[in-house]
């Protein structure tokens, strides 16, 4: 006879990046026991403070045997995979590896669930990139929106959703979808967007900024939030059969789309981020060419911000934003709306 989960027992990938930060620690100050499956388990440790109900576990994302085991001598009750590479530039660069940890891994994970813990229920990591974006199309998605990815990140993590939902199906696996839009905060990495804003702005606060900011596409759209908040909407989703008050059977369970809703073009983001650091920018941004757009300091008139041409990626999608409704409507879940509640975390640490 199998043995049950273990019950408030979670195993986390993706642990030490910065969604997996703030879920293992909600987790933990809940009082759930985490499996941390990650490279560095003593960094990992150190990262909770040595938290006593905090396991860390050194497992390879190439390497899946070992991470499944750890599936079957767990069984966790519940399974949160937010491991792999998590940056679209990235993406480009190593289409390969970004295929390896976002999709290839996520099905021998659920086969894992299926033959040892079928009772585990496992959150996706899926991603608003999967949409991407045509000429003349909606911009703003819900979970019916169809897929259309436009970069290796967003095939990699459309793969993996469309596998978990064949799992689900056909399985009877209880498997949930998080499709989340972009979202910031302190512990974001070196190689995003708002980290490069951020870190620049704080370098020009401190006086030792070297030149310009150098970007790519300015007039992109995006539906940025704020970190902790979406980690609280992956827990609602987990459990969404409590939440919503139903049985808790697979054939129930809804995929969601978590965003706040609302668009913001790059240069907003990054004159808001200038402003909050006590720098008004000028812009100029007559015409079509992309390259063509800049900013200067107010007081001053010194450059502030360019276009690096090499930067700009013509396949990735203009404007790509969120429609959370369905999540308000059954978890009761909401983000806030604007870029002050990341961008001022972020500048707290910068």
């Amino acid at each position: 006879m199998r043995r049950p989960v273990e019950p408030q027992t979670a195993v986390v990938t993706g642990a030490t990046g910065q969604d997996g930060r703030y879920l293992v620690a909600r987790l933990l100050a809940d009082g759930w026991t985490v499996h941390a499956a990650v490279r560095d388990p003593d960094a990992a440790s150190a990262l909770f403070g040595g938290h006593e109900r905090l396991i860390a576990v050194r497992r390879d994302l190439r390497d899946p045997g070992p991470l499944c085991a750890l599936v079957g001598d767990v069984r966790p009750e519940e399974m949160y995979n937010l491991a792999g590479e998590s940056s679209v530039g990235a993406s480009f660069a190593d289409p390969r590896a970004t295929w390896e940890s976002n999709a290839h891994v996520v099905v021998h994970l659920l086969d894992a669930i299926r033959n040892d813990s079928p009772e585990t229920r496992f959150y996706q990591a899926s991603s608003g990139e999967m949409f991407g974006s045509v000429p003349g199309g909606r911009a703003v998605h819900d979970e019916t929106a169809a897929l259309n990815p436009q970069s290796p990140y967003a095939a990699a993590k459309a793969a993996a959703h469309l596998l978990c939902r064949s799992y689900r199906e056909a399985y009877g696996i209880r498997i949930a979808c998080g499709i989340l839009f972009n979202h910031e905060s302190r512990y974001r990495g070196a190689q995003f967007l708002s980290r490069k804003v951020v870190d620049h702005v704080a370098a020009l606060r401190r006086g030792e900024a070297p030149g310009p900011l150098a970007l790519g596409n300015l007039r992109a759209q995006r539906d940025w939030g704020f970190a902790p908040e979406y980690v609280d909407g992956m827990i609602a989703i987990l459990r969404q059969a409590s939440v919503r008050g139903i049985a808790d059977d697979a054939r129930l369970y809804r995929d969601y789309v978590l965003g706040t809703g609302r668009l913001h073009h790059v240069w907003e983001l990054v004159d808001r981020a200038f402003a909050l650091a006590g720098f008004e920018l000028a812009w100029q941004m007559e015409g079509d060419d992309p390259t063509a757009w800049s900013a200067t300091f107010a007081a001053g008139g010194g450059s502030a911000v360019v276009v690096d041409p090499a930067f700009i990626r013509p396949a990735d999608p203009v404007a790509i934003a969120a429609d959370p409704s369905r999540i308000a409507a059954d978890l009761g879940w909401t983000s806030r709306e604007g870029l002050d509640a990341f961008l001022e975390d972020m500048l707290e640490t910068a």
